[in-house]
């Protein structure tokens, strides 16, 4: 019977890697879903940190200690760095989700919210339809690839147990969630500005003709005037999706990048003015 005495070293080592790359089933888009079956999370998570580790230089294992009190916390900590980039990588897509919940709510289309199979919440139809749209530019544009290379990059830069929550992460988290806040704006103001001339001149008609039903006539209008709106700025919504996505990605690249040796430019600060860049353009 072949002896287990040569991979036990190797085994303190390996439940760290496994524990950064576990952090991006956690938060993070598509793989974190909870479509996915937590067996098939667990199997591919295992799998990955089986191809990545014989890549990562031994000599950053050397002083782990081959006990479980002692991993435990250190495990936690490297979880986190898997976390921070997922929880960054979906600011872009929760700004659109989050547009399509404001118009759904002013055409009237969130009176009956439905479940959410990826993101296991309830939530507004359009909401959906629009995250699952800047989903698919996310996977277009290779979020999910650049998701992988950050954390496995934080290898190289990031030994176990050195990372730490600093206010360079939480300056980058602020500044992609403003950027995401921009981008629901932008997306959704067109039909929020028709619904609300519809609302007006609407408001106007039943003071005049006091016995027309607003119920009846006017939701039917909203949610066509909207829809049409939308269908008519779908252009316009793919191309600021894919500028932020892009400032995204580049901008957690960055910030990865900074997580080792000091340079002139923290990745905080040019997340903070990547925002307002998105923003503004």
């Amino acid at each position: 019977m072949p002896s287990l005495e040569p991979i036990l070293p190797h085994v303190p080592g390996f439940l760290v890697v496994l524990a950064r790359l576990t952090g991006l089933f956690v938060f993070s888009p598509i793989i974190a879903s909870a479509m996915i079956p937590k067996r098939i999370k667990a199997l591919l998570a295992l799998g990955l940190a089986l191809s990545v580790y014989p890549t990562i230089d031994q000599s950053a294992f050397a002083n782990l200690e081959p006990n479980l009190f002692a991993l435990a916390p250190l495990m936690a900590m490297e979880l986190l760095i898997g976390v921070a980039v997922g929880v960054l990588m979906l600011t872009p897509l929760w700004g659109v989700q989050l547009a399509g919940t404001f118009m759904g709510q002013q055409m009237g289309l969130s009176l009956a919210p439905i479940f959410n199979p990826a993101t296991d919440i309830e939530s507004d139809s359009l909401g959906q339809l629009l995250f699952v749209m800047a989903l698919s530019v996310f996977i277009m544009m290779g979020g999910v690839e650049a998701m992988w290379d950050c954390v496995v990059r934080s290898y190289a830069l990031v030994g176990p147990g050195a990372f730490r929550a600093d206010q360079r992460l939480l300056e980058t988290f602020v500044g992609l969630l403003s950027a995401g806040f921009h981008l629901a704006m932008r997306v959704s103001m067109p039909v929020m500005a028709i619904v609300l001339v519809e609302t007006v001149a609407v408001g106007f008609i039943t003071k005049s003709l006091p016995t027309l039903n607003f119920m009846s006539v006017g939701f039917p209008i909203r949610i066509v005037l909207g829809l049409l709106a939308l269908t008519a700025g779908l252009a316009g919504i793919h191309t600021a999706v894919r500028g932020d996505v892009r400032a995204t990605i580049d901008i957690i690249g960055e910030w990865v990048d900074e997580l080792g040796p000091a340079r002139e430019h923290t990745a905080a600060s040019t997340a903070v003015e990547a925002g307002a860049g998105v923003a503004h353009g």
